[in-house]
């Protein structure tokens, strides 16, 4: 299948919304909320931007902590404009990134990056060149190494499909990212890749050079986390069942920061129960860090 090319949001922003200004004057949505006397958490989010503000009971407890919540919708995901799925310079999405640290820096003294899969190899990319600007930095079921996990991931036909894809149609919007979440076999991700194919807001359709540079990224989690000095923590989903294992510690072993630690969330899979089951210590260990 070849998905419509569209350039702006399928759904109308908040009446209240904030943009920034990327480049080529393009519109990136920005959400900062939260008191932020303590400083911000950023959750630096993947493609698959849902309507709804991602981790509630998170963002509840660390605005009762004192802190504020940042997202970014990165150009062509949420509610900021530009091409959905595809992208001829995936540069410019790590740029969107980069602007937005500098927002964040001019307003709030102490930075916390939260990235959840995806998002945690666009948090490690941002703090191998900005750890000194961090307080910490918290991974969460970092998409590094994966493996294949029913309804998650493609099937032998959808490999042979991308081969092809890659030499004649690298633009083509054909890669559906969340194709069969029926399948999956936790529950709390069933239900989740269930709601996202519900959610208009969320692209499904990606073309083959937009994941080739969303795979670059991840292929450099390990040596970014060499190059980051920020305190690093990392929480493993139990019951994650999309990525390496054995890649949690990897990672842990080639992270350069003096402070690492790890979490497992015993309740937790690949997605976001992986956050709010462990609400109570992610707030602890950010609480410590921005205070130190």
């Amino acid at each position: 299948m070849k998905a419509p090319r569209r350039t702006t949001p399928p759904i109308a922003p908040p009446p209240d919304a904030t943009f920034l200004r990327g480049r080529g004057d393009l519109r990136l949505y920005a959400a900062i909320d939260g008191p932020g006397t303590r400083g911000v958490v950023w959750f630096v989010l993947g493609p698959e931007v849902r309507s709804a503000p991602p981790y509630p009971r998170l963002t509840a407890a660390l605005h009762d902590a004192g802190l504020a919540t940042a997202v970014l919708h990165a150009r062509g995901t949420g509610f900021s404009d530009g091409l959905r799925g595809d992208i001829d310079d995936f540069a410019r999405l790590l740029d969107d990134r980069r602007l937005f640290l500098e927002h964040l820096a001019d307003r709030f003294g102490r930075i916390v990056l939260l990235g959840h899969s995806v998002g945690a190899a666009l948090a490690l990319e941002l703090a191998a060149v900005s750890s000194d600007r961090l307080a910490g930095v918290v991974l969460v079921n970092p998409a590094w190494r994966l493996t294949y996990a029913e309804g998650m991931g493609p099937t032998l036909r959808d490999y042979v499909a991308y081969a092809i894809n890659a030499v004649i149609r690298r633009s083509a919007l054909t890669v559906d990212m969340n194709r069969a979440p029926s399948c999956v076999a936790f529950a709390p991700d069933r239900d989740e890749g269930e709601a996202m194919q519900r959610d208009p807001l969320v692209v499904r359709y990606f073309s083959l050079r937009y994941l080739m540079g969303e795979r670059r990224v991840m292929a450099r989690c390990p040596g970014n986390a060499a190059t980051s000095r920020a305190p690093l923590l990392l929480v493993q989903g139990a019951h994650d069942a999309l990525v390496d294992p054995s890649s949690f510690d990897a990672l842990l072993d080639a992270a350069a920061a003096p402070d690492k630690s790890k979490l497992v969330a015993a309740e937790g899979g690949h997605g976001s129960s992986a956050v709010e089951t462990m609400v109570a210590p992610i707030v602890a260990w950010i609480v410590a860090h921005v205070d130190g």
